[in-house]
């Protein structure tokens, strides 16, 4: 089942979840499919800030192993962390 915008929405409004795990909570954030093998539009999705998602540390530049290499946490433990999920 594909995410719809108010699911989006609801993510992204929980801040970046990297952000909130190292004592800065209510950054603005991005939604990030954790893909591992599943399309898009089905897998699961975690709220990242424009650096952690985008940016210079961010999963889409450094990768999911450079990401938890920098991190310490992969997103699929950020995943597991989230209070709310679908």
């Amino acid at each position: 089942m594909a995410h719809n915008k108010k699911f989006l929405r609801m993510i992204v409004e929980l801040g970046c979840c990297l952000c909130l795990r190292n004592g800065h909570p209510d950054t603005p954030a991005e939604a990030h499919h954790v893909r591992n093998g599943s399309r898009r539009d089905t897998s699961p999705v975690i709220p990242l800030c424009f650096e952690h998602h985008r940016g210079a540390t961010g999963v889409h530049n450094l990768g999911s192993r450079g990401f938890t290499e920098c991190h310490g946490i992969s997103e699929e433990e950020l995943l597991d962390r989230l209070e709310f999920r679908k």
